[in-house]
C-alpha cells in the first residue's frame, strides 16, 4: 500500500485580509472553512496522516477566541495531524505552543500532535517524520540542518519544515532569515519534503519538485503571494524512494483576479479595465487586486472611485491600489473650485511661476527654483493639490 498524506501549510488563523471592503470582517472566517474543507479531503483520499508546515496562528499570540477556534477545528481532524510552528508564531516558551488553554486542551486528542522539538517521529504507517519547528522569528539558521544524511528506499521518510528553499526564486532574491538548503532532500534521503512560507503551491516543473521539495500554499487567498493559493496537496508515495506523486486540490472559497499594473491616461484605457472586470466569472467569490497608476483628468478619476465603490458591492472583495494614480486638472478645473486668493498663489507657485523676489534671500532657494524647471514634479504636485483642495470643498 503506498503511504498518502495530506500537505498544508500557513493557515494564517486570525488573519483579516483588511483592504478588500466592507466584507473584509468576514475574510477570518474563511480560512476555518478551507480548513474544514482540508478535513473532508483528508477523509475522501484516505490519508494516513496530515502535516501543517507552519503558520498555523498568524501570530504567536492569538486571541482566546481564535485559540478556542483552533481547538475545536483540531478535535474534529478525521486522521493524525502533525503541525509545526512557523515564523508568525514561532515555538518560544510564552507562546501558544506553550499555552495550556491551548496545548493543554489537545493534550488528550489521540490524533493531534503539536510539534515542539527537532526529533525524528514515528509514524504508525512505518514511516519516519523528520519536523524543523521554527523557534525565532528571525531565525537565520537553516532549520532542517539537523536532518541526518540518509539514502532513500528503507523507511518512508518525510520532512517538514517552514522557510525559504535557496534558489526557490530565479531572480535570485533568496531570503537570508529561515533558509533551507536546497540540498535537504537528496542530502537527508527524503521521500518528500514538506514546506511551508511561500502562499502559492510549487508546480511540477520547478526546481524545487523535482528534488522532492513543495510548498502547499495557503489554503485560502490572503494578501500577498497567492497566484496558486486555496489549494492543499495530496501526496502519495507507492514505495520508499519512489518519486512522490502530488496533487493540487482546491479548498479555499476565493477566487483572485489578479489584474496587474494598470496605466491609465484617457478615458479608453478606463473602459477597457471596466471591460477586464466585467468578464471575470463568480465576482461574488472573487477579488479583484489591481494596481492602477498614471495620470487622467479628475472627472476619470471620479468615474473610477464611483466605480471601485460598485464593485466592493457586487465582489467579494476589492483589493485595488490607486496611490499612483493621479488626477491631473486643467486651469478649468482649478477655476471651477473657486480658489481664494492665497491658493492661487500657491497653485501660481507650483506651476512653476515662482518670482524672484520671492527667491531673493529664502533657504534653499537653488531647490525650489530647480524643482519648478522639474515637469513631472510640477504635474504630480499640482494633482496632489487639486486633490486636496477638492476634498476640502
Amino acid at each position: 500500500m503506498p503511504l498518502t498524506f495530506i500537505h498544508t501549510a500557513d493557515w494564517h488563523l486570525g488573519h483579516t485580509y483588511w483592504r478588500i471592503g466592507p466584507r473584509a470582517a468576514q475574510s477570518s472566517t474563511w480560512r476555518l472553512d478551507a480548513v474544514r474543507r482540508i478535513w473532508g479531503l483528508a477523509e475522501e483520499k484516505k490519508a494516513d496522516f496530515i502535516v501543517v508546515a507552519g503558520d498555523v496562528f498568524d501570530s504567536d499570540t492569538p486571541s482566546a477566541t481564535w485559540r478556542r477556534h483552533a481547538i475545536e477545528l483540531l478535535a474534529d481532524c478525521p486522521a493524525p495531524v502533525y503541525l509545526i510552528a512557523g515564523n508568525h508564531d514561532p515555538c518560544a516558551q510564552g507562546s501558544v505552543w506553550f499555552q495550556d488553554d491551548f496545548a493543554g486542551a489537545l493534550a488528550g486528542l489521540e490524533n493531534v500532535h503539536l510539534v515542539t522539538e527537532a526529533a525524528p517521529i514515528e509514524t504508525p504507517n512505518d514511516a519516519i517524520l523528520f519536523p524543523c519547528p521554527v523557534t525565532k522569528k528571525y531565525a537565520r539558521e537553516d532549520s532542517t540542518a539537523w536532518i541526518p544524511d540518509s539514502s532513500r528506499g528503507e523507511k518512508w521518510r518525510v520532512g517538514l519544515a517552514h522557510g525559504g528553499w535557496k534558489g526557490y526564486f530565479s531572480s535570485g532574491d533568496d531570503q537570508t532569515l529561515n533558509c533551507i538548503s536546497s540540498d535537504c532532500a537528496d542530502r537527508a534521503g527524503l521521500d518528500y519534503l514538506a514546506l511551508g512560507d511561500y502562499h502559492s503551491y510549487t508546480p511540477p516543473d520547478h526546481a524545487a519538485a523535482k528534488s522532492r521539495t513543495f510548498y502547499a500554499g495557503t489554503p485560502e487567498i490572503g494578501a500577498k503571494d497567492n497566484i496558486r493559493g486555496g489549494h492543499a496537496l495530496c501526496v502519495s508515495i507507492p514505495h520508499p524512494g519512489e518519486a512522490p506523486l502530488v496533487e493540487p486540490v482546491g479548498v479555499g472559497r476565493v477566487q483572485l483576479c489578479d489584474l496587474g499594473t494598470v496605466s491609465l491616461s484617457c478615458g479608453e484605457e478606463f473602459e477597457s479595465l471596466q471591460n477586464r472586470a466585467a468578464q471575470i466569472q463568480n465576482a461574488e467569490d472573487s477579488i479583484m487586486r489591481a494596481h492602477v497608476a498614471g495620470h487622467v483628468a479628475p472627472k476619470i478619476a471620479r468615474a473610477l472611485d464611483d466605480w471601485l465603490g460598485t464593485m466592493r458591492e457586487e465582489w467579494l472583495g476589492v483589493d485595488v491600489d490607486v496611490s499612483k494614480l493621479f488626477a491631473q486638472p486643467t486651469p478649468d478645473d482649478f477655476r471651477a473650485l473657486r480658489l481664494e486668493r492665497l491658493e492661487e498663489s500657491l497653485l501660481e507657485r507650483l506651476n512653476g511661476h515662482v518670482p524672484s523676489e520671492y527667491l531673493s534671500g529664502v533657504r534653499g532657494a537653488s531647490e525650489i527654483a530647480s524643482w519648478s524647471g522639474d515637469a513631472a514634479a510640477r504635474r504630480e504636485a499640482l494633482a496632489l493639490y487639486y486633490r486636496l483642495l477638492s476634498e476640502a470643498r
